[in-house]
Formats: C-alpha cells, sequence, structure tokens
C-alpha cells in the first residue's frame, strides 16, 4: 500500500509540473520557482506600503505566501500546512495556542472516525465487493456498467476520500474497457472521467466526504447552527441532482462506439471473494448504527437523557473507530496506511479561515467583492460567487480554496444582511467542481495520467459538465435555504 501511495503521489507530481510546463527546466531551477518565489512574493507583500492595518497586511502575506506553495505543489500539501501556524505566530497575528485551536476542531476528529471507517471497507475488502458486485449486475451493457461505476464512486466518495475511491477504482475501470467490444479507448475516456466526477458529486452529500465539506462545515458552524444532518439534505440534493446531469450528458459529449463488455474475469474475481467474511459483517454492523447517528444522534441524545453532545457527530466517529479496534475489525498496523496528512492540512484551512476572520482581511476581501457584486439580485450574487469559487479552484487546491472563500462570502453575507448559507454552501459545493485542468484534484490527475485521453477532451468535458452544474448547485441551494430545509 505505501508503494501504491508512493507511485500515485509521484503520478500527480509528474502530470502537475508537465501541466505547468515545469518538468522541461532542471530540478533545481523548479525548485527556486516553487519554493523560493513564494517567499519572496511574502515578503513583498509585508513589506509594501499598503494602506492596510498591518495584521490585514501580514494576514495578506501569509494567505500569498501559502497559496502560491499550495499552487506550485513543490512541497506535499500537508508540509506546506504545518507552515501555516508557523507564519501567523511570526507575524504576531495570532499566539502559538490560537495558531494551534484549529488543528483540534471537533470536525477533525469526525474525520479520524470517518477514515478509520474507510480503511476498514478497505483492508477487509468491502469496497471492492460492492463494486465487482454492481458492475457485475450491469450484465455487460455499456450504459448499465456506466451507471454502475458512477453509483460506486458516488457511495464510495461519501465515506472515502475521492482520491482512494478513484485509486480504488481505475483498474476495474480499465480492465472494464480492455474488454469493450469496438472502441475501448472511447470507453475508457467516458468511464475514467465518469469516475472522477461522481466521486467530486458523491463527496459533497456528507461532511466527510471530502476535506471541502470538513473545512466549510467548520468555519460556517461558527456563525450559523449546522448539522450533520443539515448537510446532508443539501449535499444529497445537489449530489443527486449533479450525478443526473454527468448521466444525461457525458456520454453525449464522449459517445462510446461499443455494444458490449466481456465481464468475465469480474464475475471470476467475484466468485473467489466467495460469501461475506466475519470483519466485513462487523464492519457493517457497526457503521450503518454510525451513520444513524450521525444523523440522529441529537434526537438519541435527548430520547435517552444522555450528557449534551456526547452523541456529537464527533464523539460518534471516535465510539465507532474504538469499536472497530476492539473487535479486531481493523488493526492498528491497518490504520497506520491511512492518510495521517489530511488533518493537518484541515486544521491549516480551518486556522487560514480563522486568520481572515479575526484580523479583519475576510471583511476587507467581502468589501471587494460587495462592490462587484452587492447590487445584484440573491440569484446573481450566488452565480458570481460560484463561477468566481470554480475559477479559484482550477489555481488552488479545493481545501485551499474554501479556506480562502468561506470566511470571505461570510463577511460578504454580513456585510449585505444574508443567511450566510447561501454563499457558504455555493462555494463549499463549487470548490469540488474542477474538471477542466489536469490538476484541478488528484483524482483527475490521476486519471489523466493514464493517457486514455488529451487535456483537449477534458478541458472540452469539464467546461460542458462546470457551467450546468454551478447553475444547479446554485438553485438548489436557495431553494433549500429559502424553504427553510435546512
Amino acid at each position: 500500500m505505501a508503494a501504491e501511495t508512493a507511485s500515485t503521489d509521484e503520478r500527480i507530481k509528474a502530470c502537475t509540473e508537465s501541466y505547468l510546463c515545469l518538468d522541461r527546466l532542471p530540478r533545481p531551477v523548479i525548485s527556486l520557482i516553487t519554493i523560493v518565489l513564494p517567499f519572496v512574493a511574502m515578503a513583498a507583500v509585508a513589506l509594501a506600503p499598503l494602506d492596510l492595518e498591518s495584521d490585514i497586511k501580514y494576514t495578506l502575506a501569509v494567505f500569498v505566501c501559502i497559496a502560491m506553495l499550495w499552487t506550485f505543489g513543490a512541497l506535499p500539501l500537508a508540509v506546506t500546512a504545518l507552515l501555516v501556524p508557523v507564519l501567523l505566530v511570526f507575524f504576531g497575528i495570532f499566539t502559538p495556542v490560537g495558531a494551534l485551536a484549529p488543528f483540534a476542531d471537533p470536525v477533525v476528529f469526525l474525520l479520524i472516525g470517518g477514515l478509520i471507517i474507510a480503511e476498514a471497507f478497505r483492508v477487509n475488502g468491502l469496497d471492492k465487493r460492492i463494486a465487482y458486485r454492481l458492475v457485475n449486475m450491469a450484465r455487460g451493457d455499456i450504459w448499465m456498467t456506466f451507471i454502475a461505476l458512477m453509483a460506486i464512486s458516488a457511495v464510495l466518495a461519501m465515506w472515502i476520500s475521492n482520491t482512494a475511491t478513484v485509486a480504488l477504482l481505475l483498474p476495474v475501470v480499465l480492465n472494464i474497457a480492455s474488454r469493450a467490444n469496438g472502441d475501448g479507448r472511447k470507453v475508457a475516456t467516458l468511464y475514467l472521467l465518469g469516475i472522477c466526477m461522481a466521486t467530486a458529486f458523491g463527496s459533497m452529500s456528507t461532511i466527510i466526504g471530502s476535506p471541502v465539506n470538513a473545512i466549510a462545515f467548520g468555519l460556517l458552524n461558527k456563525v450559523v447552527p449546522w448539522t450533520f444532518l443539515d448537510w446532508i439534505v443539501v449535499g444529497g440534493a445537489v449530489s443527486l441532482s449533479l450525478l443526473a446531469l454527468v448521466y444525461l450528458v457525458l456520454p453525449r459529449v464522449i459517445p462510446p462506439t461499443s455494444d458490449g463488455i466481456d465481464l468475465a474475469p469480474i464475475t471470476k474475481e467475484l466468485s473467489e471473494m466467495g460469501p461475506v467474511k466475519k470483519k466485513e459483517a462487523i464492519t457493517l454492523a457497526i457503521f450503518l448504527p454510525t451513520v444513524g447517528l450521525w444523523i440522529g444522534g441529537g434526537w438519541t441524545t435527548q430520547v435517552l437523557g444522555l450528557t449534551p453532545g456526547f452523541l456529537s457527530a464527533a464523539v460518534v466517529s471516535l465510539i465507532a473507530a474504538f469499536l472497530l479496534f476492539a473487535t479486531r475489525a481493523i488493526d492498528w498496523s491497518d490504520a497506520r496506511r491511512i492518510s495521517w496528512e489530511v488533518f493537518l492540512i484541515i486544521g491549516a484551512g480551518l486556522s487560514i479561515g480563522h486568520a481572515l476572520e479575526a484580523t479583519g482581511t475576510a471583511a476587507w476581501f467581502a468589501g471587494v467583492l460587495t462592490d462587484l457584486t452587492g447590487g445584484q439580485a440573491l440569484l446573481v450574487m450566488m452565480l458570481l460567487i460560484g463561477f468566481l469559487t470554480v475559477t479559484v479552484g482550477t489555481m488552488l487546491s479545493n481545501s485551499a480554496t474554501v479556506s480562502i472563500m468561506v470566511p470571505i462570502v461570510i463577511s460578504m453575507s454580513s456585510t449585505v444582511g444574508i443567511d450566510p448559507r447561501f454563499l457558504v454552501l455555493v462555494v463549499a459545493f463549487c470548490a469540488s467542481i474542477s474538471f477542466i485542468t489536469p490538476v484541478g484534484t488528484p483524482p483527475v490527475t490521476l486519471a489523466y495520467s493514464t493517457g486514455f485521453f488529451t487535456r483537449r477532451d477534458l478541458a472540452r468535458a469539464g467546461f460542458i459538465i462546470t457551467v450546468p452544474a454551478v447553475i444547479l448547485v446554485v438553485l438548489i441551494v436557495y431553494a433549500l435555504v429559502t424553504l427553510g430545509w435546512t
């Protein structure tokens, strides 16, 4: 698994450098550009005679440095995340306690439990069993297989990271496409882009589906009471609508020229798995009640007269993680394979968001955006923010995009006097719509690295999906928040 992870990281980095045209330069020059330049830019902003308060100027300097490091990708995201509290303390924006507090936010512990559950699925083969079962049910039909792959991608992405889901399904997709009658390359392109989009849209359904959701949830929850169930109501509606969009549009953009697939190898492997094993059953027996308590933990606490907060989403996650270890459904040696660095990224995102808010930098940005969009109707404002988020997301990581945009739109909402959920949720969902460039998200980078489609293919399909997707997100969020369904 470690070797597989390293290989994935290398493929993503190589693709990113190629896309940015850095792969043609000597390694020392690449290091100079991608590591030194962000700090030069930070110093330039910090020392510039700007007509701003010192805290705002210094926060801007940190923001510029971190954003450039995240964009260039010379250092792993987690390594850059470690720098965030260091710089915030260096410039006197926060004390060490203040800078590090977001790294222990309850949403971080919610994700700890979620990732341990996801690892239990992987270790015990539940994810592969579900994937093969759905694909086998399609009986070799091109369109039904497309639906099956999208369905399993979306369901897994609700609980497992997008990158892990795509990494799991890549060999399945390529194996299926290689056995398609006709143009297997077109089939592979359709399926690869389909699972990338399905994982992005499926992950919108839950808080633990993506670090993007976790960061947005953590920042929004500080200004508006917001629960796991609230997120599912809006995220689920958005997710299903966008999945339907992909199914209706993508096959018309990339029409496969094939009349069927030979699924004999998949059927054989599924048969070799045998019946559901004990550890798989234990994992499901813990996972299903956990989902129930994530949704109805508050109500259950009141009915049973338990200590308030005992069945909060974060505590329920930790209880589930403990039970998985206690029942031997997963061992600590398995947990070591988890991408623990994601918690540093989330903590850094929350820390930057807190800094932008506390220093007034978000309010300053909000003032600029309000001047541009404040005179518009709410729906028009939401559309502008949605497309702005997608644009920023093509240059920065999704986590960085949300960390920057959410505090700004919260301040903007306060300035124009609207419910912050309108803009925050639009930012959170639109930040996951990054399909136009190969470096938009790691799942897209992984799919692109297979070589089955070109940048032009990706840009065309990504653009055709992105525009209506943003419009759908805006309309659904507007309708559900206005009607009070959250």
